[in-house]
């Protein structure tokens, strides 16, 4: 198995980031409806926008905080016949085998990458939310699954 990088955490930088922009949006939805009033041109057609943009940015960053509070600190580790996923913020850390795993995706969900993995047994899919060096990762667990599975 290929061992260049055996443990990835979650992306900090891209929730702060993420998180720093969407309050910055916020501001300015706010500022700019202030100085529509200020300038006596509060219509609702003026205002309305902002509404919806401020209501839409505050909805995301409130998602993003979530997937924070819930991923804050997780890690997975690569051993030889295994992977151990460890989340800090819910106490829970959980050894998984190559043979458990029957499918490895990856998608985007509001800008955050999410690898699902789907275990053979009782159906049960374990998700990690904003992992760094995603791409890396799902090629390192699809070789080392198939790696295992031909053994």
């Amino acid at each position: 198995m290929d061992t260049e990088q055996s443990d990835y955490t979650w992306d900090k930088a891209f929730f702060e980031k993420r998180s720093t922009l969407f309050s910055n949006f916020q501001m300015g939805f706010i500022g700019a409806a202030l100085m529509l009033m200020m300038m006596d041109l509060s219509k609702i057609y003026l205002l309305a926008p902002l509404v919806v943009g401020l209501i839409l940015s505050s909805w995301y960053k409130h998602n993003l905080d979530n997937i924070k509070d819930e991923m804050k600190g997780c890690t997975l580790t690569f051993s030889p016949k295994s992977i151990l996923i460890s989340f800090p913020q819910l106490e829970t850390e959980s050894r998984i085998t190559f043979r458990e795993i029957d499918e490895v995706e990856a998608h985007k969900e509001n800008f955050v990458h999410i690898i699902s993995l789907y275990l053979k047994q009782d159906d049960k899919k374990v998700q990690l939310k904003g992992m760094k060096d995603t791409e890396q990762l799902i090629q390192q667990l699809k070789t080392a699954i198939k790696t295992v599975n031909e053994q």
